[in-house]
């Protein structure tokens, strides 16, 4: 989360600079694909995947893989790979709160998932950045072997639609884990 937020001057440029649009994703950088729907495009960047339709300050679908051993920047709190997917999210969650940049965070509502095979969780939460801008964030996270995945959607709360929600479901259906990744 503290990336999203903390790049967004970036990602203004990256939309001006457009993308892919309705294509398959994969980079030698990451070991993941995923469908980007059609309307959509991709902003480029080694860390993360990200896809928008309307630009990053109203909505975009991240997709992160990182090295479970990486330490966060908010929290002291790590992440090891036999952890549970309840003791993930509480690590991920407490990132989250520790930013000083996300404000008012709600959380909604957690559940453990599959995320196609994986045995992951599922947050859904509301947060205040310091700009103003309300977000709600349905938040999809697993681990599998040395790497932690995410996946999330984040929409402007006044911008939020039924039909966008169902083209994230399509683009979490899509996710696949490929070779071995890049360290």
């Amino acid at each position: 989360m503290r990336k999203v937020i903390s790049v967004f001057l970036f990602l203004a440029t990256a939309c001006a600079c457009g993308g892919q649009l309705g294509v398959s994703s994969e980079s030698n950088l990451r070991n993941f694909s995923i469908a980007i729907p059609e309307g959509w495009r991709e902003l480029n960047s080694p860390e993360y995947l990200m896809i928008t339709r309307e630009g990053a300050f109203s909505q975009y679908i991240l997709v992160q893989q990182r090295r479970v051993d990486k330490p966060f920047k908010h929290t002291e709190k790590k992440l090891n790979k036999y952890m549970l997917p309840q003791q993930v999210s509480e690590v991920i969650m407490d990132e989250i709160r520790s930013d000083s940049r996300v404000l008012n965070f709600h959380l909604s509502e957690y559940v453990r998932t599959r995320i196609n095979k994986y045995n992951g969780f599922r947050i859904v939460y509301t947060y205040k950045e310091k700009g103003g801008l309300n977000f709600l964030t349905i938040f999809y996270g697993f681990l599998e072997g040395d790497w932690f995945y995410c996946l999330r959607y984040s929409v402007e709360v006044k911008k939020y639609t039924d039909e966008d929600i169902e083209t994230f479901e399509k683009v979490l259906n899509s996710f696949k884990i490929a070779g071995t990744p890049s360290a």
